[in-house]
């Protein structure tokens, strides 16, 4: 029987050891992903102007120009749109609408309906707030966000994407569906058809007599009839994603070619870029005085009048939301929501940019020896054969095209998709076909394989299918909450775990026939964001930025956060002996991997360790070792454990 003596340490002695021990901690360090992000909309109110970017809600003083971030409480700051509603600032996120009374210094969430929802844009008539969604269609609500209805009849578009009204007339340009109309505030909406013949619509204006609509093929197209007729302008000026009006001027934002300008509103335009930067404009605003233009870059220029030039306005860094992680041949690719795709050959000291994904929202990413895949919003499934240093569309068969998940399985890969279910792929994503036969829902949110059976985690629950005929099945057991959120298989030890929003983890050891409560160690009632499975070890990570780790044959889960910042947590990975975490609006941050009984995570076994166990048991804080022995029970004889793992 192996001893273990207690030492007597006085006061002083046992500060040192505590200094000593937090200055050896292995730290976690947030990596230099490339800054930037799209500055999506600007809104003026009042004394203020708000911008909303892929890296949050950023606001400024009109005296001012230094821009500072807005961002407590958004659980996503991949922010698409602003306005404002009696007291109400709304920002719209690929997750929901928040909300703030209080000039976006607090962000609260509106309404459970809108939860998990991209919500591309807002607008408000009269009292009543519109939100264009993903997917979802077109949501109103009448009492300030605190809860939205579908307004639907007629609409039948997946990616409405641009709001505009007339005083009358509701608007709605969208991705491959032209543009609707509603004349009873959307109740009813009808497709206009009559000489708009574009198919996808990227911003709408109302000016007067006119209406513009801007298609994706670069056409501007104009009404003189609330939209029963249109006719095909002759104006050169390349992608216009926004439009904007002071005293008597029109402006329009180019993708490519800067900002037009026009003083007989909308007849002619011209180039309107000295001093501009830069000409990749995404968004133009305006101010009482001041006109913004807001760039895929994430800089943001201010129209001087005085001296008749743009000048550039200073901004915090801003970080993307990283919700997609993968590594093949010692190559780390992340994707972002709303500020593309990049990779690194060296552990994410530098980064790239690899070509061939055409927007900028990855959704989810995987890879297997030198194939990297990755799934996008609206756009389907994108395809590297070469390490991902260039991608091509690879999404012949595919109905659905947001792709929310991916999983290899006995050489198929596997794609779960917004509402089209499940796809297989049995010749690396060449082709795809759906199947979906007795799955409960289309809305597919997570994938997981043992090799026997695809696992699917669905709006409605946790489905199955055997690989050999996928047949679907619904877990028939009664979990304590509807929402879960991702599921993952340890092939290592074969358990699925599952996190859900509300109620932490469940564990399952017979391919998912029953499953257990696996929540000790974690906070209660914790939102799982990510689950990830390496070797004999699991992580998981939270809504409120926490990162947890299970070592083998343990029923504890460990919290690994340490001088991690920074939240939701959205992916995690390992590769080449680091675990890299997706932070919102964060980037990435990279640790060491944590070994059992390397309490300091330095990567070596040794007195430190002690030092660290012995100021557990000073604080009586046993919960930071584990049950160590498996007795079900954590006590000090777990340290006495511990500690003879790290001797021996």
């Amino acid at each position: 029987m192996r001893l273990f003596y207690f030492v007597n340490f006085n006061m002083k002695n046992l500060y040192i050891i505590i200094y000593f021990i937090s200055i050896i901690f292995a730290q976690w360090e947030q990596l230099e992903v490339p800054l930037g992000g799209q500055i999506r909309s600007i809104y003026s109110d009042g004394n203020l102007v708000y911008a909303a970017s892929s890296g949050g809600v950023l606001a400024k003083n009109l005296q001012e120009n230094i821009w500072s971030l807005r961002n407590e409480g958004l659980e996503s700051c991949d922010t698409k749109s602003l306005v404002k509603l009696g007291d109400y600032m709304f920002v719209s996120t690929d997750e929901n609408v928040f909300r703030s009374n209080n000039q976006g210094l607090n962000w609260e969430k509106c309404g459970a309906e809108l939860e998990g929802i991209y919500v591309k844009n807002l607008i408000t008539i009269d009292n009543v707030i519109f939100a264009a969604t993903y997917l979802k269609g077109i949501y109103q609500s009448t009492d300030f966000g605190e809860s939205w209805t579908t307004i639907n009849n007629g609409f039948s578009s997946n990616y409405p994407y641009y709001f505009e009204t007339d005083g009358a007339n509701l608007f709605c340009g969208t991705y491959l569906d032209g543009m609707f109309r509603s004349s009873d505030m959307g109740q009813n909406w009808e497709q206009l058809d009559n000489g708009l013949d574009a198919e996808s619509i990227i911003a709408v204006f109302s000016s007067d007599d006119k209406l513009f609509a801007s298609s994706l093929n670069s056409e501007i197209f104009l009404s003189y009839d609330s939209g029963d007729t249109w006719e095909q302008t002759n104006f050169e000026m390349s992608l216009i994603f926004s439009f904007a009006k002071l005293n008597g001027q029109l402006f329009a934002s180019s993708l490519f070619q800067g900002i037009y300008v026009s003083n007989d509103n909308g007849e002619t335009w011209n180039n309107f870029n000295i001093g501009l930067g830069e000409l990749n404009v995404r968004t133009i605003g305006v101010s009482e005085n001041a006109v913004y233009a807001g760039m895929t870059s994430g800089n943001i220029y201010r129209y001087n009048f005085e001296q008749n030039t743009w000048e550039i306005t200073v901004l915090p860094a801003l970080y993307s939301c990283v919700g997609s992680i993968c590594s093949t041949n010692s190559i780390l690719h992340i994707g972002t929501h709303g500020n593309k795709n990049f990779a690194s050959s060296n552990s994410g000291d530098t980064w790239y940019q690899p070509s061939g994904i055409g927007t900028v929202e990855v959704r989810s990413l995987i890879s297997s020896n030198g194939y990297v895949f990755a799934g996008t919003d609206m756009l389907g499934v994108f395809k590297s054969s070469i390490n991902g240093s260039s991608f091509s569309s690879s999404s012949n068969g595919l109905s659905s095209y947001w792709i929310n998940d991916f999983a290899f399985c006995n050489g198929n890969l596997y794609a779960g998709s917004g509402n089209g279910g499940v796809y297989l792929s049995t010749n690396l994503g060449q082709s795809w076909n759906p199947i979906n036969n007795m799955l409960t829902s289309l809305d597919v949110l997570s994938l997981a394989c043992d090799d026997e059976n695809i696992y699917a985690i669905t709006d409605l629950g946790i489905n199955s299918a055997q690989i050999s005929d996928w047949n679907w099945n619904e877990s028939n057991y009664e979990f304590q909450t509807n929402d879960i959120t991702v599921i993952d298989y340890n092939y290592e030890n074969n358990f699925l775990l599952i996190g859900t929003k509300n109620n932490g983890v469940y564990i399952s050891h017979n391919q998912g026939q029953s499953w257990l409560t696996f929540s000790t160690g974690l906070p209660e009632n914790s939102y799982i964001r990510e689950i990830y499975s390496f070797g004999d070890k699991s992580f998981l990570s939270t809504n409120h930025g926490e990162i947890f780790i299970l070592f083998n044959n343990s029923n504890q889960w460990i919290n690994i956060t340490n001088n991690f910042i920074g939240a939701p947590v959205l992916s995690l990975h390992i590769a080449d002996d680091f675990i890299y975490a997706g932070v919102n609006a964060g980037g990435v941050w990279r640790s060491s991997i944590p070994e059992l009984g390397d309490l300091n995570f330095d990567a070596i076994f040794n007195v430190q360790d002690i030092l660290l166990v012995v100021d557990l048991i000073i604080n009586n804080d046993y919960y930071g070792i584990g049950d160590m022995n498996l007795d079900e029970t954590i006590d000090v004889l777990d340290i006495v454990q511990l500690i003879n793992i790290i001797l021996n």
